[in-house]
């Protein structure tokens, strides 16, 4: 496979966007790095990692930096970025396909709701997106608020696995139509993690130890 030029971030004269956590921009002092060989040298400090990928002719770039030490890779970044980008790509590709539909009605029972929420749950983490189709028949739409309130109920019940697109605030005909695509829905996780949090000190005030 071709690749575009590389360009030898150590050897050029200009220097690389300050938000690039790339080479000589990377803050940290102490990093967990991968050689280009995949091997994990484990931590050793910022100077020697760039000692290591100067003498390989590569660029040291920061990966993770969600931990205390973050992890650094000694990487053809020129290369590496193009392989990134063609995997984000194919991801929303993935994503954009056709969705997986779940059909239910506003009183459906606890034990299919259960069992839709399962196979939600299995369709996102396997990357695919979530059709949720609740539909009223006939007399069934002077019930339309417990249709939406189902939709919502939906939604955080899947919190830690999709994100719902938009949250329904009207019918689309007779239904109510919400998509969830792949990934935790961090504000809703948050929220509850707060929330739990919260209950737990009023508990803790009311019954001190």
């Amino acid at each position: 496979m071709d690749y575009p030029p590389r360009q030898n971030n150590f050897t050029r004269n200009r220097r690389p966007k300050l938000n690039i956590p790339l080479n000589d921009n990377i803050r940290a002092r102490t990093l967990r790095v991968i050689d280009q060989e995949g091997n994990n040298l484990g931590e050793i400090t910022r100077d020697e990692a760039l000692r290591l990928a100067r003498e390989a002719g590569l660029d040291l770039f920061v990966v993770s930096d969600k931990s205390d030490v973050p992890v650094a890779r000694i990487v053809d970044y020129g290369k590496y970025k193009f392989e990134q980008s063609k995997k984000d790509k194919g991801s929303k590709k993935k994503q954009s396909g056709e969705a997986k539909e779940i059909k239910m009605g506003y009183n459906i029972g606890i034990g299919d709701y259960n069992t839709r929420i399962k196979h939600s749950k299995e369709f996102l983490d396997k990357g695919k997106r979530v059709k949720l189709n609740i539909t009223l028949k006939g007399r069934e739409i002077q019930h339309s608020e417990l249709a939406k309130k189902l939709a919502l109920r939906f939604i955080d019940d899947l919190m830690d696995h999709g994100t719902a697109e938009a949250v329904p605030e009207r019918m689309v005909g007779r239904s109510y139509i919400v998509y969830i695509v792949p990934g935790a829905d961090k504000v809703r996780v948050k929220k509850r993690k707060e929330l739990l949090d919260m209950q737990e000190q009023e508990q803790n005030a009311k019954n001190p130890s």
